[in-house]
């Protein structure tokens, strides 16, 4: 007996990798008709895109983490060290 699940998720795999093809005989045609000027262009451009996004993407990461970090040593600061408990009547028992 076979697992619905499975067979569901074989065809979703079969599906990706159909249109990964698809995809990629597009942008083969694409560039095979280029002129060389527009393949550097574009190369250049993936290129930038390869190194600045993720780049971009981890200092807004790191300042992000150094915002939270000073804004949690601010307001530790400010309200000061935690009181200890005491009982309305003002007794500690």
């Amino acid at each position: 007996m076979k697992n619905a699940s499975y067979d569901a998720f074989a065809a979703l795999l079969a599906d990706i990798g159909r249109a990964l093809m698809r995809a990629g005989r597009y942008i083969s045609r694409a560039v095979a008709t280029m002129h060389w000027q527009g393949i550097l262009v574009t190369c250049v451009a993936l290129a930038l895109a390869i190194t600045i996004l993720p780049l971009a993407l981890f200092l807004f990461v790191v300042f992000m983490v150094a915002r939270m970090v000073a804004i949690s040593c601010a307001n530790h600061k400010r309200r000061g060290p935690a009181t200890p408990y005491r009982h309305v009547d003002g007794t500690n028992e």
